[in-house]
């Protein structure tokens, strides 16, 4: 990959707030916040055409033998990233690397994690990753399907075809100890910098300002929103949370939704997903 200068990249990818946070002991909050006021398009959201904060974060879970990277995140927060994952590390090195899907904001750091860790395996549908790292060995390149689990000592990190993919190879992860699942699009928000909540999870916010940004989809249409009725899709993901209870859900662009929180945004998204007419996007619906 060819390297921009530091400079260039932080003046669209800048940090804020105070990362990595530990959102449980083991579980480790990884990213920063990506500034609309460094796109050549200049500012977007709002009337004002206010600088919004798109999260662009990862998650490192740490068993009580082996770890993982949850997503390996955006290649433009790479600079701060590493050292997080030298600090919540401290020294324990990284066994696996979940890669959701092929897209920049959620895989751009693979190479580098795999350069720098060196024992380190990626999972997930990588069928064409080699393409993209044709310096990575095959054998680190390990596929996995609906199903598959890999084990951390003290949980299991099953992986799950997604329901709403954004990428055809589109992977859900889900941890059995934190009953935690990551969901790498579906439930991002984007917040406005002057709101001054990067690095703050919506149970820490006050009501009116959780209840702002949750209304505030992150995300573009994900792949199939627009053209199918969105009904059975909503079902299926009751029918797998019904599988694999939650009482952790994030995704690569939202802070860890738990807590008193969580039930209403899982309840908003898919009262969203069942009243979705054809044509129409999440955007269009808040």
């Amino acid at each position: 990959m060819s390297e921009l200068p530091k400079e260039t990249v932080h003046r669209t990818y800048i940090v804020h707030g105070a990362m990595p946070r530990m959102v449980t002991p083991d579980l480790a909050w990884v990213g920063g916040c990506a500034s609309s006021g460094g796109y050549p398009t200049g500012n977007i959201g709002g009337e004002a055409r206010q600088i919004s904060h798109d999260p662009c974060v990862a998650y490192v879970i740490m068993g009580s033998q082996k770890t993982i990277m949850v997503d390996p995140g955006h290649f433009g927060l790479w600079y701060s990233a590493d050292g997080q994952l030298d600090a919540v590390l401290k020294g324990r090195q990284l066994d696996y690397v979940y890669v959701s899907h092929q897209e920049i904001p959620h895989t751009g750091n693979l190479g580098r994690l795999l350069q720098k860790y060196p024992g380190a395996v990626a999972l997930g549908d990588v069928r064409d990753y080699h393409l993209f790292h044709p310096e990575v060995e095959l054998d680190r390149l390990q596929p996995m399907k609906h199903g598959d689990k890999v084990s951390l000592g003290d949980r299991d990190i099953v992986f799950l075809d997604a329901i709403w993919k954004d990428l055809s190879g589109t992977m859900y992860v889900y941890d059995t100890k934190l009953k935690l699942m990551y969901t790498p699009d579906i439930f991002g928000h984007i917040h406005y910098e002057h709101e001054n909540v990067c690095s703050t999870m919506l149970h820490e916010m006050p009501d009116d300002l959780a209840e702002s940004i949750m209304k505030r989809p992150g995300i573009g249409p994900i792949y199939g929103l627009k053209a199918r009725d969105q009904k059975l899709r909503a079902q299926a993901f009751r029918n797998m949370l019904k599988k694999y209870p939650v009482e952790i859900i994030t995704s690569g662009h939202c802070s860890p939704i738990m807590g008193p929180r969580l039930q209403p945004v899982i309840d908003r998204i898919l009262a969203v997903a069942d009243s979705l007419p054809r044509g129409l996007d999440f955007s269009s619906i808040f």
